[in-house]
């Protein structure tokens, strides 16, 4: 697969989908009310920040009382504990980031974000978590979805696993063990309460987005779903690679293999070029000679072609597709593997597409963004009242400098 070298450090791709309200990448649903406070979560590599977090210098989890009010959404309270658990997380996130070589000046810097700092970037983060959980409790609430017994064994399961895994890991949980992890929970400033509330909504947003959009977006119409592919400028490909660089090296060809590569090339395009005119005759032989013929190292993993987002391919490549009409072909383009013939394909909405996150299926991907949206046009229309001095919080007073 002809994919641009990765930058090392992307940056704080979980707070920048967040902002970009899940429209920035393509990727699978993953419920909004990530991540929930348990063992596995407690033992990521973001949360194992988090505690570097809020040790640093700063007033922290004691700038305000746990049960003082932060804000009110739709007439329930929400209270600095359940804020403070976002804020953590999203400025642990940012502090393990910059501990693995992403770059950070501060929380008054600008290191992702032209416009927000990056203290606005952590503050916007944790407050568009914490109420697309209350989104998701209210338009859960309008449908009659709601937590059953099978749910709440569930997050008592969940828990009970959390907590054996800090003891003996024997697949029970002992009262030692469920005492430990609640301490261990209270050092990370999180109650059984909010552990149950964070959980549970995490549940919740499944049964809502499937009875939404169905199991993996499976209900949402097509035309929906290829409408959305337009949007974010997906494109769909097959392409024949003639390799100009040793694959195991990556130097240069001798002159005259490159030569003979080129005459190839030609070679393919003019056997191509003759049928055009006719898409069905020009994809079976494209097919036919892609198989016979390409170097390309993902072809027997996407024997069918490629789908992929803007910014995702080498810049020759993606520009070539770009400019095709659909069942277009395309003359030989070099890039920096090689030459490409390149036949430019509709969008298959029953298809895996890769973005800047890796592969996910374009339905779901769709159904993903449409759910984020449908959270945000509820909170839009939700009445939030912030309590004085929380919304527009001094994030350095926080968490320091």
């Amino acid at each position: 697969m002809m994919k641009k070298p990765a930058a090392a450090a992307l940056c704080l791709a979980l707070i920048c989908s967040l902002l970009a309200g899940c429209g920035s990448e393509i990727q699978e649903y993953e419920a909004p009310a990530s991540p929930a406070p348990t063992q596995d979560a407690a033992q990521s590599e973001p949360d194992a920040a988090q505690s570097e977090a809020t040790a640093a210098p700063g007033l922290g989890y004691a700038a305000f009382a746990p049960d003082a009010v932060a804000a009110v959404y739709n007439g329930q309270d929400i209270t600095w504990r359940e804020y403070y658990y976002w804020l953590s997380y999203y400025a642990g996130y940012v502090q393990y980031m910059s501990a693995m070589g992403a770059p950070f000046s501060g929380w008054d810097g600008h290191d992702y974000d032209q416009t927000l700092t990056n203290g606005e970037l952590v503050i916007i983060s944790a407050q568009e978590s914490m109420l697309r959980l209350r989104a998701v409790n209210a338009l859960a609430g309008e449908k009659g979805l709601a937590l059953d017994e099978a749910d709440r064994q569930s997050i008592q399961d969940t828990y009970d696993r959390s907590a054996d895994s800090y003891g003996d890991q024997n697949g029970v949980c002992s009262q030692e063990e469920a005492d430990a992890y609640a301490a261990y929970l209270d050092g990370q400033f999180i109650d059984r309460d909010l552990f149950d509330y964070v959980t549970g909504a995490d549940l919740l947003a499944d049964k809502l987005f499937t009875a939404l959009y169905g199991q993996d977006g499976a209900d949402m119409p097509v035309e929906e779903v290829l409408a959305w592919a337009d949007s974010q400028g997906v494109l769909a490909c097959k392409h024949i690679l003639l390799m100009t660089v040793d694959p195991t090296t990556g130097q240069a060809l001798e002159e005259d293999v490159l030569a003979e590569k080129k005459a190839k090339a030609d070679e393919l395009y003019a056997q191509l070029a003759a049928v055009a005119g006719d898409s069905q005759a020009l994809e079976a032989l494209f097919d036919q000679l892609m198989q016979e013929n390409s170097e390309d190292s993902g072809l027997a993993a996407y024997p069918d072609g490629y789908i992929f987002t803007p910014g995702v391919m080498v810049p020759e490549f993606e520009s070539t597709t770009q400019a095709l009409e659909e069942y277009g072909l395309s003359e030989p383009v070099q890039s920096s593997y090689g030459y490409h013939i390149i036949l430019r394909l509709p969008v298959d909405p029953e298809g895996s597409c890769t973005g800047a996150s890796g592969a996910a299926p374009l339905r779901a991907s769709a159904a993903s963004d449409a759910f984020a949206l449908l959270l945000d046009e509820t909170n839009s229309q939700a009445q939030i009242l912030w309590q004085e001095g929380m919304q527009a919080l001094d994030i350095s007073a926080i968490f320091g400098q």
